[in-house]
């Protein structure tokens, strides 16, 4: 007698058939919930001193002709603030369109993530669920850029160089697309065009051992694969260069990219030559926006503990994971080192692999250990950004976004070999339970903050601020008493003409109240070389005589030395001698120009002056 098979239950019928809708549709799916998760806060909170006011007023500078490098300072490459600029031209300048504009940039993130995900396991609950990660937390806002172009590289690079397309016209449409994008990722910020340079490098070497036959036809295609690339490289650059050329900033635009190798190496020397600070008590620094900030007065804070010679962040000890005072410090200090030891067993096992299946022939095994290789290479380019130089949240989260997803990769390939090897096995448990950890360490850690993208910025932000530019924020209600102050006193004593500049930086000032900066680089603290600050911003006050000059004393990078009356005593000094004190308003002192009043003195009665 014939048995008939037992069907499928209707729990597994279910699942399959969620499993092969979310494979097709899944990046409608993360799509649209990221457009209902930010539609939530994407008007929640004002940072003064945020990169959207650097964004928002290069854009217009740009936008109203003046020439990038030569006539205002950039800090990354063109294509950082030309969107910005292009979009500012359709809507006017508008805080709302450039906030709706990131966000846009974080959905297309969570996309790029599934696609990812997809390609490497090809399963679509799965890929859903890890592109939510970055979605949840997108990484500091109005930096969106990096994380973006990262997972746009690594989609690239794994359909170009590391997976067999159906054919070849694809796979060579792939191979241009992924030195399209190595041109963008130039054209945003240099250093990671090198980085992905050096990957794209390696792929076009590896790639003609990517079958048993066919070497001398896989070798062809590498070649024209890297002639495609640099041609590509050139046509991104070309209409930029052309336009350089035309306004006569070339010569800095070209020099960027000639000087960047000696910038390099002068901050190797300098991460190398700074001496470790001894251990500090975890209750000793508190991050900007941590439940710590309002239980420890900054000023409690040791003097050159957390910053370098040159004023950057120190990373918490590695004591701290286990010696800081409360949880959540502890949380940080272990989310700081854990990728490093989930990278490390990913990168050296993939490595091995790799190796072993070039030896053995083994085409299937060589191609997940590329894929491995590729994601957490790609994600890997946003390390030393976050772990040597800026080591605090916001860029944490930056960093983490692309490298859950090279987790996810990593975790959904080592399961899939577990089931052919015990050995396999014990990397797969030992993997999932470092990479559980460090994600579950690190939702801890930066999910409750702002900083970090996520909505927490939404917490208690229920009243609205109208302001210049398109600025319509909630905000909490202190917030938005104290921001309504500080833009009625500039709006009552300045002009739209006159300047207004704000020390060390808070460029969001500017442009909520619609007054402009003379100030070449809109950002400057002790990081950078100060010794001749008090000589360049007098000359600068007596050319351009500000309206109003607005000091932030925030400890900016966390340390008693940061704060602008301890870097720069001289100019703070000679600012509250000949300006008049209009108040402090979150945190920002006024001081006015007495010649704007008709009796010299301001009158303490108007506009909310105390």
């Amino acid at each position: 007698m014939r048995f008939l098979p037992k069907p499928p239950s209707r729990a597994r019928t279910a699942g399959l058939r969620l499993e092969s809708i979310l494979r097709k549709w899944g990046a409608l799916t993360v799509a649209i919930f990221a457009v209902l998760y930010y539609g939530l806060y994407y008007r929640s909170g004002l940072n003064f001193s945020g990169e959207g006011g650097t964004v928002a007023i290069v854009a217009m500078r740009l936008l109203e002709g003046q020439r990038p490098i030569v006539d205002t300072f950039l800090g990354y490459n063109v294509m950082w603030f030309y969107p910005v600029s292009w979009l500012f031209k359709l809507t006017g300048p508008d805080y709302t369109a450039l906030r709706i504009f990131f966000f846009s940039l974080c959905t297309l993130t969570g996309v790029l993530a599934f696609l990812v995900v997809r390609r490497v396991s090809g399963n679509g609950c799965y890929s859903v669920l890890i592109a939510l990660g970055p979605v949840l937390i997108p990484g500091m806002l109005f930096r969106n850029y990096m994380a973006f172009i990262v997972m746009l590289n690594m989609l690239v690079l794994l359909e170009a160089w590391v997976f067999e397309q159906s054919k070849r016209l694809r796979q060579i449409c792939w191979m241009t697309a992924a030195g399209a994008v190595l041109g963008l990722t130039y054209l945003l910020r240099i250093d990671l065009g090198a980085f992905f340079t050096a990957i794209t490098a390696g792929l076009f070497v590896l790639y003609p051992f990517g079958q048993k036959e066919g070497f001398a036809r896989r070798l062809r295609l590498a070649a024209g694969g890297a002639m495609v690339t640099a041609m590509m490289f050139c046509a991104t650059h070309a209409p930029i260069y052309f336009d350089a050329v035309r306004r006569g900033y070339a010569d800095a635009f070209v020099a960027q990219y000639t000087s960047w190798l000696g910038m390099v190496r002068y901050l190797a020397s300098q991460e190398m030559a700074k001496q470790l600070p001894s251990p500090k008590p975890a209750s000793a620094v508190a991050e900007p926006d941590s439940p710590a900030e309002e239980r420890i007065p900054v000023e409690s804070k040791p003097r050159n503990r957390d910053v370098d010679s040159n004023g950057y962040l120190q990373k918490r000890s590695v004591t701290d994971v286990l010696g800081a005072a409360t949880l959540y410090d502890r949380a940080f200090a272990l989310a700081t080192y854990l990728p490093v030891l989930a990278a490390l067993l990913i990168v050296i096992a993939a490595g091995i692999l790799l190796i072993g299946s070039l030896l053995r022939s083994n085409f299937p095994l060589r191609t997940d250990c590329l894929a491995l290789l590729v994601s957490t290479g790609s994600a890997l380019t946003l390390f030393p950004q976050y772990f040597f130089f800026r080591p605090d949240t916001p860029h944490l989260s930056e960093f983490m976004a692309p490298f859950l997803v090279a987790m996810g990769c990593a975790l959904w390939v080592a399961l899939r070999w577990s089931r052919k090897s015990r050995m396999a096995a014990v990397y797969f448990a030992l993997l999932f339970s470092l990479c559980s950890l460090d994600a579950a360490v690190y939702f801890f850690h930066a999910f409750p903050k702002e900083s970090s993208g996520s909505i927490a910025a939404r917490k208690k932000r229920k009243f609205e601020l109208a302001a210049e530019n398109g600025v319509r924020v909630r905000l909490k209600a202190r917030e938005r008493e104290e921001i309504a102050e500080l833009c009625r006193v500039i709006g009552t004593y300045t002009k739209p003409t006159d300047y207004i500049v704000c020390y060390p930086y808070a460029p969001t000032i500017n442009f909520m109240t619609g007054r402009p900066s003379y100030e070449y680089n809109l950002y400057v603290d002790n990081a950078h070389n100060v010794s001749d600050f008090f000589r360049d911003t007098m000359a600068e006050v007596a050319r351009y005589r500000p309206a109003a000059i607005l000091i932030d004393n925030r400890a900016m990078n966390q340390t008693e030395d940061s704060r602008f009356f301890n870097w720069a005593p001289e100019t703070y000094q000679w600012i509250k001698s000949h300006y008049a004190y209009a108040g402090t308003f979150r945190r920002l002192e006024i001081y006015l120009r007495p010649d704007l009043y008709a009796n010299g003195e301001p009158d303490p009665g108007a506009a909310g002056l105390k």
